[in-house]
């Protein structure tokens, strides 16, 4: 099969490696042709080199997780050859022809041929589960950092749950622009935090912002933003990934706000929160079209990543096509 390998930071080389051998997987196990993956944030460290060699360089067809495809192969009693399927690929191997997974971490998906629809079911599966932490969120402010591809899955399920204002930050125009098409009520650019404290007072008033979701990562100074803008005894929901393992954050102010600070990352209930994000996409609550803007064969995989990475050309999302390889 054809695969990707990341050999330095922002380079793959296209190379072919055995498919995966279902005779000798796991239980439970599936293999798939792949269809669409799609880039994401989290997969960024690895592609440009933040990470350690060893960890970037760990094996072929590496680093990809959202993915969907047809199921060619299987030991699992709930799949079937022919299922259209999401499935994370096992150990984030998804930049490949082929790829295996496991039955607890697969989805059914509509067999319309909407490959770049159905899968960002992942992104959306995983704003579901960090959502379930916060309960109703009728008549709160929430403020929302970041309009990326998860910031923006926040946005629109803000909206659905209740919130009366919803208050999105990012540097980038256009994603400022598709929250506000998406369900933001108001939108800001870039700020130190008092000029953003000021900004969102104006909208809030005295009420004060309920709930903060830090969905930016890859830095430390956002959640410190959180923990200044939300009020007493609120709570901040952390969505962004963290790339180094001490974060310094403002522990006194956390602690004499009586702030309730929520992380969250894949669910460990998958099937529950993907099987909703379908049924969100399928029934119209959720739209995932305006958040993706490029799509680029197999072949260019490195160009996609370097696109998504760089923030350039209003980017958001980015498919990748494992029906053109040129």
């Amino acid at each position: 099969m054809f695969a990707a390998k990341l050999v330095a930071p922002k380079t793959f080389e296209i190379i072919e490696m055995p498919p995966p051998d279902i005779e000798t997987a796991p239980p439970g196990s599936i293999i798939v042709r792949t269809r669409r993956a799609t880039t994401c944030g989290s997969d960024m460290p690895y592609f440009q080199g933040t990470y350690p060699e060893a960890r970037f360089m760990a094996s072929e067809a590496f680093p990809a997780h959202e993915c969907v495809g047809e199921v060619v192969a299987t030991t699992s009693p709930h799949f079937h050859v022919g299922d259209t399927v999401m499935a994370q690929p096992d150990h984030f191997t998804g930049l490949g022809q082929f790829y295996l997974a496991r039955d607890k971490h697969t989805t059914l998906i509509p067999a319309d041929g909407d490959w770049n629809r159905w899968v960002m079911c992942q992104p959306l599966g995983t704003v579901i589960w960090g959502f379930r932490h916060l309960g109703t969120l009728f008549h709160q402010n929430v403020l929302i950092l970041g309009q990326g591809g998860i910031g923006l899955f926040c946005t629109q399920m803000a909206a659905c749950l209740g919130a009366r204002n919803i208050v999105v930050v990012d540097p980038i125009e256009h994603r400022r622009s598709v929250g506000l098409a998406t369900g933001a009520t108001h939108a800001f650019g870039a700020a130190d935090d008092a000029e953003l404290a000021a900004a969102v007072q104006a909208v809030v008033g005295r009420s004060c912002v309920d709930t903060v979701i830090e969905a930016v990562g890859h830095e430390t100074a956002t959640l410190n933003t959180a923990i200044r803008l939300v009020k007493h005894g609120g709570t901040i929901l952390a969505f962004g990934v963290p790339d180094v393992a001490g974060y310094p954050v403002n522990y006194n102010e956390l602690f004499r706000k009586n702030l309730h600070l929520v992380t969250t990352v894949t669910s460990p209930d998958y099937p529950k929160e993907f099987e909703l994000a379908v049924e969100y996409i399928r029934r119209g609550l959720i739209d995932v079209r305006p958040f993706i803007t490029h799509e680029f064969p197999f072949s260019q995989v490195a160009a996609a990543y370097e696109l998504f990475a760089s923030r350039r050309d209003n980017v958001i999302k980015v498919m990748i096509n494992y029906d053109t390889l040129q």
